[in-house]
C-alpha cells in the first residue's frame, strides 16, 4: 500500500511539473524547412557602387533572370511557433557583393532569421578577413505580408538595412546601396512544418 501511495504521489508531482513547463494552450515549437529569397530592390541596384554585383555560394543560388538579381537560400533546420509567430532558423549557403575591377568583396555568411526579433543576422567579412557578427536586416510581420496555412508559413516584405549593415558596406566599398531603415532586399520566406 505504501508503494502505491508513493507511486501515486510521484505521478501527481510529475503531472504538476509538466503542467508548469508547458501551460495549457501554449504553442509547441515545430521543426521547419523551406527557403528564403533575397531580391535586391531596384533602388539598391541603382545605388550599388560601380562594378559591384551580388553573387551566391552553394547551396544558395543566384537568379538574374528577373528585373533585379535574387539569391535563394535553402532552410533545412530550425523551429518556430506559429501562434504567436516566433523562433529562428539558419539559412544554408551565403551571398556576397564583389567588384571585379579590384577583387574587393563583402561576404555574408552564417545567415540566420530570427522571427522573434524580426531580423536577419550574419557574419560579415571583407576580402576574406576575419568575420564579424552583425544584425544585417530588419523586417516587420504585418497581417498583409504573412500567410499561415495548415502546414506552411509565407512571409514577404522589405528587408531593411541596419546601421551595422551600412557601416560594413561603407568599409568595404566606400558606399552603401541603402541607408539604415531603407529596403536593401525584397524578402520572401517560405517555411514548411
Amino acid at each position: 500500500m505504501r508503494l502505491r501511495n508513493t507511486v501515486g504521489a510521484l505521478a501527481l508531482g510529475l503531472t504538476a511539473v509538466l503542467a508548469t513547463a508547458a501551460p495549457a494552450g501554449a504553442a509547441a515549437p515545430v521543426p521547419v524547412t523551406g527557403h528564403a529569397k533575397f531580391c535586391l530592390t531596384a533602388a539598391a541596384v541603382s545605388a550599388l557602387p560601380e562594378g559591384v554585383v551580388l553573387t551566391a555560394t552553394a547551396p544558395a543560388t543566384l537568379d538574374t533572370s528577373g528585373s533585379t538579381p535574387c539569391v535563394t537560400t535553402p532552410i533545412s533546420s530550425g523551429s518556430i511557433t506559429v501562434d504567436p509567430l516566433s523562433g529562428s532558423f539558419p539559412l544554408d549557403g551565403s551571398f556576397e557583393f564583389t567588384r571585379s575591377s579590384d577583387g574587393q568583396r563583402l561576404d555574408f555568411t552564417d545567415l540566420n532569421d530570427d522571427l522573434t526579433s524580426r531580423k536577419f543576422t550574419a557574419n560579415a567579412a571583407i576580402n576574406h578577413g576575419a568575420p564579424g557578427a552583425l544584425d544585417l536586416l530588419t523586417y516587420q510581420l504585418l497581417s498583409q505580408n504573412v500567410q499561415v496555412g495548415t502546414n506552411a508559413v509565407d512571409i514577404t516584405g522589405p528587408g531593411n538595412m541596419t546601421q551595422m549593415g551600412v557601416d560594413v558596406f561603407n568599409e568595404a566599398f566606400d558606399a552603401t546601396p541603402a541607408q539604415a531603415g531603407q529596403a536593401l532586399f525584397d524578402l520572401t520566406v517560405h517555411l514548411d512544418f
